[in-house]
């Protein structure tokens, strides 16, 4: 969270010195609900987020791919209008920093108890103390530089663009930004040499399904999880307050155990 907060200063420090946003812009819709819970389901079933699953595709994971191609197919699906601007009122950013101010405080009081180190990757156990800060410190300046730039940087934007192309617009040359994370990754891991490559089951191909469901609920909720993490919740926005929420009831439901229920159910019936 701390990240998050961040990369919102850096945000807002740019754009008082070269313009561009500087407020949430949207009150929430009730697609925003949807949205939200239909990619936390997805995320959970998919085993992890947009930087989640490049991340274990870039381990080496290459039942990863299906995920990937749903995620183009999903947004080849979707021709969503640009949703109109709407300012929030100053009332609502308030009500949202202030449980988020509460959030954190008591989230505080657990890791205390618990007197728990800032370790921000088990992976490193090195990393701790005043390195770990500088690191997060530099990491939230160079993400707030790469939001403000408006580059198609994350990986999600590729696979719009992708999409987009599958529906006969041009694939246009900037959105090979979106390859600048996947090339990060595998340098680090690399680095880490912990390269662990995974052989395709027959049962992977049910991960195209729940890449298609990711893209759709981030079209839906007008982002995902790093989009209201990283840039708006700490500025104060209810849009990404309410996505957020909604997609961590739906990462509480695990589709999966749905499925299984029911089936559990029906041979009961049959027998």
């Amino acid at each position: 969270m701390g990240l998050s907060f961040g990369i919102a200063l850096t945000l807002l420090l740019l754009a008082r010195w070269h313009g561009g946003e500087t407020m949430p812009l949207y009150s929430p819709h009730l697609s925003v609900l949807l949205g939200g819970l239909v990619f936390g389901m997805a995320a959970r079933a998919n085993g992890g987020c947009f930087v989640g699953t490049i991340n274990g595709l870039c381990q080496g994971e290459a039942r990863r791919l299906f995920t990937v191609v749903g995620w183009v197919m999903g947004y080849a699906l979707l021709r969503l209008p640009s949703l109109p601007a709407h300012r929030q009122s100053p009332l609502e950013v308030v009500l949202v920093l202030a449980a988020l101010a509460a959030l954190l405080l008591v989230l505080n009081r657990i890791a205390k108890r618990q007197q728990q180190s800032f370790r921000p990757n088990p992976a490193a156990p090195g990393l701790q103390g005043n390195l770990a800060w500088v690191l997060m410190l530099s990491t939230r300046t160079l993400v707030g530089l790469l939001h403000h730039s408006g580059l198609p940087w994350d990986p999600s934007s590729l696979a719009k663009g992708l999409g987009a192309s599958l529906r006969g617009a041009p694939l246009r040359a900037i959105t090979a930004y979106g390859l600048i994370v996947p090339l990060g990754m595998l340098v680090v891991h690399g680095l880490r040499r912990d390269w662990r490559p995974l052989a395709i089951t027959p049962k992977d191909w049910l991960l195209l399904p729940w890449g298609m469901l990711m893209a759709l609920g981030s079209a839906w909720g007008m982002g995902a999880n790093d989009t209201y993490l990283f840039r708006y919740l700490p500025l104060g926005s209810l849009h990404a307050a309410v996505g957020l929420a909604a997609m961590v009831a739906g990462i509480a439901i695990n589709p999966n155990d749905l499925f299984t229920g029911v089936a559990g159910q029906r041979a009961a019936t049959k027998a």
